[in-house]
């Protein structure tokens, strides 16, 4: 009997320690964020046509107060007539928190309808 309760008591201690472990974790979980967004191109149609909306689901993991970068860069690389007036290469930037993400995708949007105007304007003279 005596030899029964020292097993039990070692297999209890046993299973007891075995359980009572505790696993410390070093487990980092790191956050990662989109910051800037470029656009180059040397075809305008693309930045007329470019789905502004798609921006929204670029950013969407960000914090609504993280800073971010919205850019475009346009390179003309048509040969015809440099001579008269034209939109050449150029570079826009816009920066902000991503919150005013809506504003900031306006702002590029009506710089580039604007150009788009002007390009209009000067090619039909």
């Amino acid at each position: 009997m005596k030899i029964n309760n020292i097993l039990i008591g070692v297999f209890s201690l046993i299973t007891f320690t075995a359980f009572a472990q505790h696993e410390k974790s070093d487990h980092m979980e790191l956050a990662t964020a989109v910051t800037e967004l470029k656009l180059k191109t040397e075809n305008f149609d693309e930045l007329k046509n470019f789905d502004w909306n798609m921006v929204k689901e670029i950013f969407q993991e960000n914090n609504t107060d993280q800073e971010i970068t919205l850019a475009i860069t346009y390179e003309n690389t048509s040969e015809v007539d440099k001579s008269k007036v034209r939109i050449d290469n150029f570079e826009m930037e816009f920066t902000g928190k991503l919150a005013d993400l809506d504003n900031l995708t306006a702002r590029l949007k009506k710089s580039i309808d604007k150009l788009d105007e002007f390009n209009d304007q000067n090619t039909k003279n």
